[in-house]
């Protein structure tokens, strides 16, 4: 029985001295091109053992490498080839790809989510103006922080003011609002002055307070605060959950400006942490999936509840 040798077939080498015996023939070994899928060219008739071991006569390794460009050309094109369906099948039937946290989608991409972060590592200094991606803007606009209420013992006769944009506060802080202690701002976050209800004001054009109240917002465990301030209304989300919405009586003052965390004494009410910026209004899914993920009490540096204190109270003579 004839043996039949298919490395020709594979490589490219055509043996035309075995096709010779096996007809019978006494033609003269040649060697002659045949079809090959990975197009060798004409090589000669045999194998053999070479220093770097066995390989197919005629075969080498510029052969081996114009092999593996063309499977990995034909890999790229029917790459390409699915990622036109996928888009396709994304814009004209249903998502696919999920572009920013929330958004409806099977695949994640990177990259896409245009909030900006502050205060990652939990230092909550000044942020300029001209830092924030809503600089030009006083509304429209959605904010996000991680807060942890360490001492809320620390009582006052007025709001205890814990983050606000672009305020200018009184000399002498009095009454239980958030213009008693403020003569103007963007946003305003404060706890009322002897409980943890959490007061959230923005300012109107009118110099008018459109606030919203947060009951008894947890102690000694981070949540996280969202604010979406629109021209006509603000919300607010507590841990992604939204809490109420109110309607504006007339569209929020043009104020812009820094924002910082509360100084002083007020400083040791809370902590903050991943202060989050978008330049526009969060739908809900968004704000529900939005990173980073709310931080631990551990890694916002929680502790024991200190010993109960007040803060300054104004004097007669003040």
């Amino acid at each position: 029985m004839t043996s039949l040798n298919i490395s020709p077939y594979l490589f490219g080498v055509a043996n035309t001295s075995n096709r010779s015996r096996t007809s019978g023939s006494n033609t003269t070994n040649k060697a002659s091109g045949t079809f090959s899928p990975f197009t060798f060219g004409n090589t000669s008739s045999a194998s053999s053992w070479t220093s770097s071991g066995w390989a197919p006569s005629g075969v080498n390794s510029g052969n081996w490498s114009d092999a593996i460009k063309r499977i990995l050309t034909y890999l790229f094109a029917v790459c390409i080839v699915v990622l036109i369906l996928l888009l396709f099948v994304h814009f004209f039937i249903r998502p696919v790809f999920k572009w920013k946290p929330g958004s409806p989608g099977i695949i994640s991409v990177p990259g896409w989510d245009d909030g900006i972060l502050f205060w990652k590592d939990g230092n909550t200094g000044l942020i300029k103006n001209e830092e924030l991606p809503i600089a030009n803007q006083s509304y429209d606009y959605t904010i996000q922080l991680d807060m942890l209420i360490q001492n809320p013992l620390q009582f006052a006769s007025y709001p205890r003011l814990l983050l606000s944009r672009g305020a200018i506060k009184k000399s002498t802080p009095s009454g239980d609002t958030i213009l008693s202690i403020l003569d103007q701002y963007n946003f305003a976050v404060a706890l009322k002055p002897d409980t943890n209800d959490m007061i959230v004001s923005v300012l109107n054009k009118d110099k008018q307070m459109e606030s919203i109240i947060l009951p008894n917002v947890p102690v000694q465990e981070p949540f996280r605060l969202t604010m979406v301030v629109m021209e006509k209304a603000l919300e607010v989300y507590l841990n992604g959950h939204l809490v109420k919405t109110t309607m504006f009586h007339a569209p929020p003052m043009d104020i812009k400006g820094g924002i910082y965390a509360a100084t002083g004494v007020e400083a040791n009410i809370a902590r903050y942490r991943n202060l989050k910026i978008w330049s526009r209004i969060l739908t809900t899914p968004e704000i529900r999936d939005s990173t980073p993920r709310l931080s631990t009490a551990e890694e916002m540096g929680a502790g024991p509840i200190p010993a109960s204190s007040s803060c300054p109270m104004p004097t007669s003579s003040e």
